[in-house]
């Protein structure tokens, strides 16, 4: 009775022990895949389903019993309840942060495809405006005329160089999204005056047909170019959100990791008293 008493508790011993294992990986996968998610990749996201529900299931067999490892295991043993709580308290915060994470997918996967279609509209918005600019300059036009073909040459650059910011950070500043939408009104209004003339802007209607011609198709590539942006800024709010909790997730995987370590060390040291004392039995 004794020995198979013995031999139970040790292949429970060695599940938990498994187990707590597991989770030391999982807790370092969240924060990998959470910044890989941040950055709108479709498989980051499959991945962070993933190891959050197996560490919240792990987590929840390993308190109240269940099936682990093809073994039915009981509760933990009074003895690892002090960690098991420590890692249920730390686990709260990331599980908040992954569940809102997860529930935001639909918004960072948009964001990365609005990112894309702007960068790959770049190059093509870049070309056509330093042409207007150089055109303008060859043609003669006033200084006004020059001066805000120029402008719009640079922020085809700085809307992207911003779009591609929000990617990459751990945080959206609330800068980066005001400047976007204000860069891209700017050039809206800088294309408009140049194609019709303004007397705010003090600009005459473009006359020349190369100039013309130029300006018909840096029209059609920028409204492709700002429905991207709009998207982008319709869902920011959501977006600072998820920010947040990928960047959470990160930062409180090294605490998640030690208390997942001192879990399996409470188990380790549990299989050896039992079987200290079943030598001494």
């Amino acid at each position: 009775a004794v020995i198979y008493h013995d031999n139970r508790e040790s292949t429970y011993g060695s599940v938990y022990i498994a187990t707590a294992g597991e989770m030391r990986m999982l807790s370092q996968r969240l924060a990998k895949t959470s910044s890989l998610a941040l950055q709108g990749n479709p498989a980051a996201f499959k991945q962070l389903r993933d190891s959050h529900s197996q560490f919240a299931s792990n987590l929840d067999r390993l308190t109240k019993g269940g099936e682990l490892a093809d073994t039915s295991v009981p509760p933990s043993p009074d003895s690892v309840q002090p960690q098991l709580q420590t890692l249920t308290k730390t686990w709260s915060a990331t599980d908040k942060d992954a569940t809102q994470m997860i529930d935001m997918e639909s918004y960072l996967v948009s964001l990365s495809k609005d990112v894309f279609s702007i960068t790959d509209k770049n190059s093509q918005m870049l070309d056509l405006a330093e042409q207007v600019a150089a055109l303008k300059l060859q043609t003669g036009a006033s200084a006004r005329d020059i001066a805000a073909a120029n402008q719009m040459v640079m922020l085809t650059q700085r809307i992207a160089k911003n779009a591609s910011a929000l990617l990459v950070g751990d945080e959206i500043s609330p800068q980066i999204p005001f400047q976007m939408g204000k860069d891209t009104n700017t050039f809206r209004d800088l294309l408009k005056a140049l194609i019709q003339g303004s007397d705010t802007l003090r600009t005459s209607a473009t006359t020349d047909l190369e100039t013309k011609a130029n300006l018909s198709q840096l029209e059609t590539s920028f409204k492709e170019y700002q429905d991207a942006v709009n998207g982008i800024l319709g869902s920011m709010q959501r977006l600072i959100v998820a920010k947040q909790a990928g960047s959470k997730i990160f930062r409180d995987s090294e605490e998640l990791l030690d208390a997942t370590d001192k879990l399996a060390q409470a188990y380790q040291k549990g299989i050896g008293e039992r079987a200290v004392y079943g030598l001494t039995l």
